[in-house]
């Protein structure tokens, strides 16, 4: 460890303390840490690093002889012991993990795999608690540039913003990925193909919170009918043998959740529970839609889809004299 000074320059933005310096990439390089999601579920924020972004970084810097000249935000731990002095220096302990990275996390690692060492402007944040970390990261990633929407509802509760919904879809969202038919299927700060991101789990289960026949109930209850819904939506699935007919598919989850308030009206209505088994016979004539046919993701396919779902639920009534 040593101390380490230099040259900065002190700015105050609505009572925020930043310092505008340049700092040798091979100090930050053993000074910089990324807090990520993946790697700490509780507290990291971070999105997951590009590795082959952050090597063309490099070769942009080495053999292009290219230039980054925007500033990589970090914010100093306590461990850095971070003073500002008179003479316009700032003088800190280069530790490990003493810097916490904010934004330019790919900057930072394509200067770290360039063969060169590089003079890099640095802005530095000094006593932010935690939650103050992550309310910059997301402000600068909502207002100056796009992350992934899901990230940024998987941080929400870390920085103190997130509606009371959306805390109840959190808690729900990850009943569901660890306790249902779709454990593992969900994805909490990400997007891939075969798996529910958390942006569309948020907006299709918001109406169920809303506006829904079990709106009102609480937690446990919201998740038990919920759970048992997809167990029943998955039965018919699999019965098709068909590979498209999957509840994990973007499109399909979208258009079930679509039909929820109305299927579990009618099963309530039915047979006055929320059973798999009662909602597995309103919805077993799922089982004659035409997933082959479903490739698209816009609107105009899940309205198409649900048509169809409607379509058979209305089939499936029969009508005898009897009845009257």
């Amino acid at each position: 460890m040593a101390v380490k000074i230099i040259k900065a320059i002190r700015c105050i933005q609505n009572d925020k303390l930043f310092y505008l310096a340049v700092i040798n990439s091979r100090i930050l390089k053993t000074m910089c840490v990324v807090s990520r999601k993946k790697e700490n579920r509780e507290k990291g924020f971070q999105r997951l690093l590009n590795p082959k972004r952050a090597k063309e970084i490099a070769k942009y810097l080495d053999d292009v002889r290219g230039v980054i000249p925007s500033a990589i935000i970090v914010s100093a731990q306590p461990n850095t012991k971070i003073h500002y002095n008179e003479d316009s220096t700032i003088s800190f302990d280069t530790v490990e993990n003493g810097f916490l990275v904010i934004d330019g996390q790919h900057r930072l690692y394509g200067l770290i795999e360039s063969k060169n060492e590089y003079d890099i402007p640095v802005i530095i944040f000094t006593d932010l608690k935690s939650s103050d970390e992550v309310k910059l990261f997301i402000d600068i990633n909502t207002t100056q540039k796009g992350v992934p929407a899901a990230l940024i509802l998987d941080i929400k509760n870390q920085a103190g913003t997130e509606t009371k919904i959306e805390e109840r879809q959190r808690i729900l969202f990850d009943r569901i990925n660890t306790e249902s038919v779709l454990a593992g299927f969900l994805l909490p700060n990400e997007s891939k193909v075969g798996k529910i991101s958390r942006t569309v789990f948020y907006s299709s289960t918001k109406s169920v919170f809303e506006d829904s026949i079990i709106s009102d109930k609480d937690d446990e209850v919201v998740f038990k009918v919920l759970s048992n819904y997809y167990e029943a939506i998955d039965i018919v699935f699999k019965r098709t043998n068909n590979k498209n007919a999957r509840l994990s598919k973007t499109i399909l989850y979208k258009s079930v959740m679509e039909m929820f308030d109305d299927i579990s009206k009618n099963c309530y209505t039915t047979y006055k529970n929320f059973k798999v088994n009662s909602f597995l016979e309103i919805v077993e004539p799922f089982k004659e839609l035409n997933f082959d046919s479903y490739t698209g993701t816009n609107k105009a396919t899940q309205k198409t889809i649900v048509e169809e779902m409607k379509s058979l639920l209305r089939d499936s009534v029969i009508i005898n004299e009897d009845m009257f």
